[in-house]
């Protein structure tokens, strides 16, 4: 379903959400101004749906805007954990159910890329992004993939087993979570930006893509990428 009668003349006001990793990242951008949450030490790093919903509230008072007054949705829809993708997109449908606004769905795995800093420079030369995978363990010997330059994605986030992974050329790589298998000569670099920060950076560019935001869907669709365990039993 989409918003035919959504036209906006102006800087889209934006919230964006991304639960895919257990940590609640939210952010709203108006007019160019980036509104982050800040790392919620109470979740434990498990996504709560009691908690959505206030940290929204509290990004609005800070943006001084109210739910009518946003444009865009931007939904970090995976590919994550089942539980984390189910809440954010259900508390995410729900609350624009009465709104119909258009929804961005945004890759969780480019979200975790951008929270990594690797330019590097030559003396006298602007800085340039270096390659780096995304390497976030599915359980179940699968491993969530995703291979990113600039911002950009150099090849579609894949779910593969760890034994593929072991076959390519070790290169840089960031992650959430850590790899149940020894990476042997592969560079892990931390992850040096809040996740609501880089969830910000990844929402911004990928709506100033957009050309039409009525072509988009009304409600958030999880990108999964991985059978649940309900479903590899019944295909079993």
């Amino acid at each position: 379903m989409t918003n035919p009668n959504h036209h906006i003349s102006r800087q889209p006001n934006i919230l964006a959400l991304d639960t895919a990793f257990g940590e609640i990242a939210a952010c709203i951008i108006k007019g160019g101004q980036v509104y982050i949450s800040p790392p919620d030490a109470r979740s434990a790093g498990k996504t709560r749906s009691t908690s959505i919903i206030p940290t929204i509230h509290q990004l609005l008072l800070q943006a001084g805007l109210n739910w009518k007054q946003l444009d865009v949705l931007a939904f970090g829809a995976g590919p994550g954990s089942f539980t984390g993708l189910r809440i954010g997109a259900a508390t995410l449908a729900g609350m624009n159910a009465g709104l119909h606004m258009p929804v961005v769905h945004l890759s969780s795995l480019a979200i975790t890329a951008r929270q990594v800093v690797t330019g590097l420079a030559e003396p006298g030369e602007p800085a340039t992004e270096k390659a780096i995978y995304v390497l976030e363990d599915a359980r179940a010997g699968e491993v969530f993939v995703g291979h990113y330059q600039n911002g950009r994605a150099m090849q579609p986030d894949a779910c593969l087993s760890w034994q593929d992974v072991d076959a390519f050329t070790p290169e840089l790589f960031c992650c959430n979570s850590t790899p149940p298998v020894q990476l042997n000569h592969w560079q892990r670099l931390p992850l040096t930006i809040p996740r609501s920060r880089a969830l910000a950076v990844e929402a911004e560019a990928v709506c100033s893509r957009v050309k039409e935001l009525s072509c988009l869907p009304v409600y958030p669709a999880p990108v999964y990428l991985q059978l649940s365990q309900a479903e590899r039993q019944a295909n079993g």
